[in-house]
């Protein structure tokens, strides 16, 4: 389905993740980010003197988590949107800061860098995706580590489906999904209505990368993997999991 890339621009992420997010991402709870920021913390071995930056922390639900184990919990997202839910979630008890995660406003700050659920491989180039990951590098500290919560492609294309339609909330989500094999990249397309009426539509893109070309572009940063699951249970990662954790240290 090549033609249909057209429908999601290089840009899509500016307004992806804006006042509808908590209709169509519902099931993303506060709740059930608990034993997902658990796993996180026990491989990461989180200490109380651990300053940790949240990379694209969205509403905030893996904050909440993290705050009581760590000494501060630095929330980053470019969504506005997604902040102002980040702050009801905890007031007073994070930092936010909206920035572009290409170009981090910190150096060497952090000993622990997050980056939960699918939030990489966003942008339309491999050299800015790489950026990305050049930018974890710079702001953690010599020693830091690194947890990076990736799709698995594999089953990705496996598994896929193509469209569904759900209600919530008095509200109806249409979403369409395909792989554009050329580019390399997963596609979705959203469409949200009430009563019959449209009120809002956008489209997500994610660039698939494997698991060694993950590990490459980490490694030309000094990042190195530790680990690597298939989900957040522990298991090792094969084509059945549904996700790519990595976890490793820099330098």
């Amino acid at each position: 389905m090549k033609s249909d890339q057209s429908q999601i621009g290089n840009d899509w992420y500016r307004a992806g993740f804006d006042v509808w997010y908590p209709i169509v991402y519902a099931h993303r709870t506060v709740a059930a980010a608990a034993p997902e920021a658990a796993f996180a913390a026990e491989r990461l071995a989180l200490g109380e003197t651990d300053r940790v930056l949240d990379l694209c922390c969205g509403n905030g639900r893996h904050m909440v988590h993290l705050i009581p184990v760590v000494r501060q919990v630095v929330g980053l997202d470019y969504s506005a949107a997604m902040l102002r839910l980040a702050k009801a979630a905890a007031p007073g008890r994070m930092r936010l800061v909206r920035a572009d995660m290409r170009s981090l406003p910190f150096d060497e700050a952090f000993d622990v860098v997050v980056n939960f659920f699918t939030s990489f491989g966003y942008f339309a180039s491999h050299a800015e995706n790489l950026r990305v990951i050049a930018e974890v590098a710079r702001v953690l500290k010599p020693g830091g580590r690194f947890f990076i919560d990736y799709l698995n492609p594999v089953a990705v294309q496996r598994t896929l489906v193509p469209e569904s339609v759900r209600e919530y909330n008095g509200y109806t989500i249409r979403e369409r999904r395909w792989i554009d094999h050329e580019q390399r990249r997963v596609n979705k397309t959203v469409v949200v209505s009430k009563a019959s009426a449209q009120v809002s539509e956008w489209g997500e893109s994610v660039r698939l990368y494997e698991e060694a070309e993950l590990r490459e572009m980490l490694a030309v940063n000094a990042l190195h993997v530790a680990g690597v699951f298939g989900d957040y249970d522990g298991t090792r990662l094969d084509e059945a999991q549904p996700r790519m954790i990595l976890v490793g240290s820099k330098g």
